[in-house]
């Protein structure tokens, strides 16, 4: 009878768990290399199993293997089993197998929590109840965050600390550290009201020494010499930290503990000090004692939620969420790349690989990836059966060393990249990296410097970057802080991972940040002139967001991938217009990912964004650089009604979206297909293919809605029209005087007035404003401020919104017996008759539908329609109609005009019910356009959708 090896039984295990369902199972048939016995890849959650003879080993040692896999990171859940030594013996491997299905496991589950590694003895369980267990813990997971709480309890010590230093006034005895800490941070008092300013100084330095107390924690178990925080008595806590900071200081790890050190030296020996390192020591060790919290941007969520506002809204910093950012770093990773190939388990070609954020921030996003490309690191090792085995110190090494880039203007945000990054591994140590801090403004010599956006210049030239355009930038590293030339050759780059700055040109011109207004001035004349230079005339408007991804275009190489978060208003907006096109030639979309959620303030989730502390719509990209020709080309559409809460829900969709581009045009929106996204039994999502040639319009139509059936339809209404279309600037002989003003012109001209002038103007769109047409004690009037009032020459009786709030108002279009201007409407000069048949048009759901499409979408229910696209609206063609029919319409408008529209989400309940004015609207066009169509299912859907109700699915 042949005896069985442990080895083989987890090979068999493994065989049995694909059975049950877990398509990704791997068992390490010979142990070498400190890999797990088995991996199971549950929609992107890593789950290992370590299977021991009994007697074999203590049931402290199977333990003490399990954590130590979670803590480092090699999986999310650990689960430990004892076999049965009756498993060494069997005639077959059937026999085996039988054996296995029958035996009872003494089991133990391991898994992150907010309190640490949480232990969970399951004791003993069959094979069938194992797999449940699974797929138990994986739901148990989805519904942990790991970090709201630690953050939560960080902020509070921090305030709490805050205030004992602002009663006591203990950092400002020390004017030198008040000056050390506004040139590290870039502020001065002058930027910030004088009341906020000493709250907002003391909350940063109070930062800056947490992150010295964390990371002196997180070594102090490395080295024997350093004793950690837990050593330190209860008073005169002050003089045990300079101690060790000092023995800490020689090792040199210099940029994370000189400021921290001199912070901490304006500190006197008072009972005050001692409660503040008393409360800060508390929240250091919940924090190191949770363990897996290190390596997922906790200090860099603190520092964005507390002190963002002090060191970063002047640039327009955005702080990417977690979810987020695992979100688009996984879809990065987990797509196959056709072009490049990349291998990610062996880390010779791991290495080779260059990852830049040119705006890192926090570092949020190169964490992100670092994680990603950990997690594949590991899952490809089983996949390709490499035999070299796990070496994450190394790993860790060549991320930091070779790997990731990272570039900002922000001193402070590149040295907390590199502690976040570090405290990836805090035990491997590397002698260099990649992050720097690069100079923003204008030098002692007149020299100015755009930070990033520098590496611009001469970009046109096809090789590396100029000497006159290398920048001296500051290096950071784990020993040293040092000044080097940065010198980054073009098209190098394998992966461009970037939430930049996007704020806009407008008033206030807060572009770059805390510069005065004559330098600003420079900077611009500058970034503009680059813009110019190569090819870019329109992107100014965009602001500098727009700039980041023609840098990140000039560094990535053929296939490459850039990576994005970036405002929804991208996807159609008339000043990104310039980078679509650059995407739609050169690039194939591989992702675009909408989220639809309208947000609760009682579960504490923000609408609409990918960042947090922003409430502008977002989008995350993917697009690959590539020469396939545009037929092989298709994106993959992601959209999510609820938001992720965390890395685990990140991972399934980044996973199922992954497995649903593979499948490509058999999940087409064209053919109304596409599939649901889960999680926890909840369908919290759809993802489907488009062709990218249905693209150049614009990216918005595919996923204007959370609904695809809605999307469905207006693709449809689009690019195979039931009815002959042409665009509104063709009513006019696209003479642009005739398609409105501005609302900057009217205003610029005259002011409101409720006393009656010869200038009627409509001020504003409210939901009162609810009948085709307009009641005219809506109208005020307009007081000159300049002589010339010419524009009001401009006036009309047909008005279109340009920029509708869809949960409050009501109407696309209105009709006015009085010629009038409004601020919030374009005023078309056409026949009455035409008019009046296109309010009829534009406020029936195919007017809508193709309206909104058009449009530009900027957060939910806030939608924007420029010149620009009025003039290529596409309308009915009115041509089509015959006498009759005019007539037919013109009195169903006469029978409607005073009729009031409820709030649109409203209107299409009524209409799913056979009521309502829009149904009329919809039936008579129906009938006299003869069309083959069902609207009833269409207004259930609008009924309830997100961005006309702004409420949660």
């Amino acid at each position: 009878m042949p005896r069985y090896r442990q080895e083989v039984v987890n090979v068999r295990v493994a065989d049995l768990l694909r059975r049950a369902g877990f398509k990704e199972v791997a068992a390490e048939v010979i142990a070498k290399g400190n890999l797990p016995d088995v991996m199971i890849n549950v929609s992107g959650l890593r789950v290992v199993l370590e299977g021991w003879f009994e007697k074999s080993v203590s049931v402290n040692v199977l333990k003490e293997k399990c954590r130590q896999r979670i803590e480092d990171n090699i999986c999310d859940v650990a689960i430990g089993l004892f076999y049965s030594d009756l498993l060494k013996e069997a005639e077959s491997d059937e026999e085996l197998v039988n054996k296995i299905e029958q035996s009872d496991f003494e089991t133990f589950v391991f898994y992150p929590s907010t309190e640490g590694v949480t232990e969970q003895a399951l004791g003993k369980v069959k094979f069938e109840q194992l797999a449940e267990n699974i797929n138990y813990l994986y739901s148990q997971i989805v519904k942990t965050d790991l970090l709201k709480e630690a953050v939560v309890k960080v902020e509070e010590a921090i305030q709490t600390c805050a205030e004992i230093v602002l009663t006591s006034g203990l950092f400002f005895s020390s004017k030198k550290v008040i000056e050390e800490l506004k040139e590290v941070l870039g502020i001065e008092d002058k930027t910030v009201k004088a009341k906020f300013f000493k709250e907002n100084l003391a909350k940063m330095a109070l930062f800056i020494i947490f992150d010295g107390l964390l990371f002196h924690q997180s070594i102090s178990s490395y080295y024997k010499h350093i004793n950690g925080l837990e050593k330190a008595s209860e008073t005169n806590v002050l003089d045990f930290i300079k101690e060790e900071w000092k023995k800490i200081m020689k090792i040199n790890y210099l940029p994370i503990f000189v400021l921290a050190f001199e912070v901490v030296n304006c500190l006197p020996v008072s009972p005050e000090t001692d409660a503040i390192f008393k409360t800060l020591k508390s929240a250091v060790l919940k924090v190191i004692s949770s363990g897996v919290l290190l390596k997922h941007d906790l200090m860099g969520r603190v520092y964005h939620k507390l002190l963002l506002g002090t060191t970063g809204k002047f640039y327009a910093s955005y702080y990417t969420s977690i979810p987020a950012a695992v979100l688009l770093s996984n879809l990065v990773v987990k797509t196959e790349n056709p072009d490049l190939g990349w291998d990610f388990s062996d880390l010779e070609k791991l290495k080779e690989l260059k990852i830049v954020d040119p705006a890192c921030g926090s570092g949020t996003l190169l964490s992100a990836i670092y994680m990603a490309l950990k997690n594949e690191y590991v899952l490809e090792h089983y996949r390709s059966s490499y035999s070299k085995g796990l070496d994450f110190s190394s790993f860790h090494k060549f991320m930091i060393e070779e790997v990731l880039h990272g570039w900002d203007v922000l001193d402070y945000a590149s040295h907390l990249t590199l502690v976040t990054l570090a405290f990836h591994n805090p035990n491997s140590f590397f002698e260099r990296c990649k992050i720097y801090t690069l100079p923003s403004g204008i030098d002692k010599n007149g020299k100015i410097y755009l930070g990033s956006l520098s590496l611009l210049e001469n970009v046109f030239v096809v090789k590396p970057l100029l000497e006159e355009a290398n920048m001296q930038s500051k290096e950071k590293s784990i020993k040293e802080e040092k000044i080097v030339h940065l010198e980054t050759p073009l098209n190098s780059i394998d992966i461009v991972i970037m939430n930049p700055p996007f704020s806009r040109s407008c008033r206030p011109n807060v572009k770059f940040g805390y510069t005065d207004e004559e330098t600003r001035t420079l900077m611009n004349k500058k970034l503009g002139k680059l813009g110019k230079e190569l090819g870019y005339e329109q992107i100014g408007q965009a602001g500098l967001g727009a700039y980041f991804i023609v840098l990140a275009d000039k560094l990535l190489k053929e296939g490459g991938r850039m990576a994005l978060v970036i405002p929804r208003a991208f996807l159609s907006g008339v000043s990104w217009r310039e980078i679509r096109d650059l995407f739609f030639k050169y690039y194939e979309i591989e992702y675009i990912v909408s989220n639809y959620d309208p947000g609760s303030k009682e579960l504490g989730i923000e609408p609409w964004n990918w960042s947090e502390n922003t409430d502008l719509g977002e989008v995350l990209i993917v697009a690959r650089k590539t020469n396939s020709s545009m037929e092989e080309r298709f994106t993959t559409f992601i959209n999510l009604w609820n938001k992720p809460k965390n890395e685990i829900e990140s991972l399934k969709i980044a996973f199922d979206s992954a497995k649903t581009r593979k499948q490509g045009e058999s999940l087409s929106l064209e053919k109304g297909k596409y599939k649901k996204l889960v999680l926890d039994n909840k369908e919290i999502g759809v993802v489907y293919n488009v062709s990218q040639k249905y693209l150049k319009r614009n990216f918005l139509i595919p996923c204007l809605f959370a609904n695809p059936h809605l999307n469905q339809l207006t693709f449809e209404l689009v690019y195979k029209p039931l009815f002959q279309l042409v665009p509104l600037g063709a009513l006019v002989n696209y003479r642009p005087e005739m398609l409105g003003v501005d609302i900057k012109q009217i205003k610029s001209v005259f002011t409101e007035t409720f006393f009656r002038t010869p200038y009627r103007i409509l001020w504003g769109h409210n939901s009162s404003m609810n009948t085709l047409e307009l009641n005219l004690s809506q109208i005020k009037y307009g007081q000159p401020i300049k002589k010339n009032t010419q524009v009001y020459n401009r006036a009309s009786n047909f008005l279109i919104a340009d920029r509708p709030h869809l949960k409050t108002e009501s109407l696309i279009a209105m009709y006015s017996e009085e010629k009038v201007l409004a601020t919030a409407f374009w005023e078309i000069q056409i026949p009455e008759w035409q008019a009046k048949i296109l309010t009829l048009w534009l406020n029936s759901t195919f007017g809508f539908l193709i309206y909104l499409s058009n449009a530009v979408n900027s957060m939910g229910e806030i939608f924007k329609l420029k010149k620009e696209h009025l003039e290529n609206l596409p309308v009915i063609d009115l041509n089509i109609f015959d006498e009759n029919t005019k007539e037919t319409l013109l009195s169903l408008y006469e029978k409607f005009k005073q009729e009031p529209f409820k709030p649109f989400s409203k209107e299409f309940e009524l209409a799913s019910k056979g009521k309502g004015i829009r149904k009329q609207i919809d039936d008579a066009f129906v009938k006299l356009l003869k069309l083959k169509i069902n609207l009833q299912p269409y207004y259930e859907m609008l009924a309830k959708e997100p961005i006309l109700t702004l409420e949660r699915c």
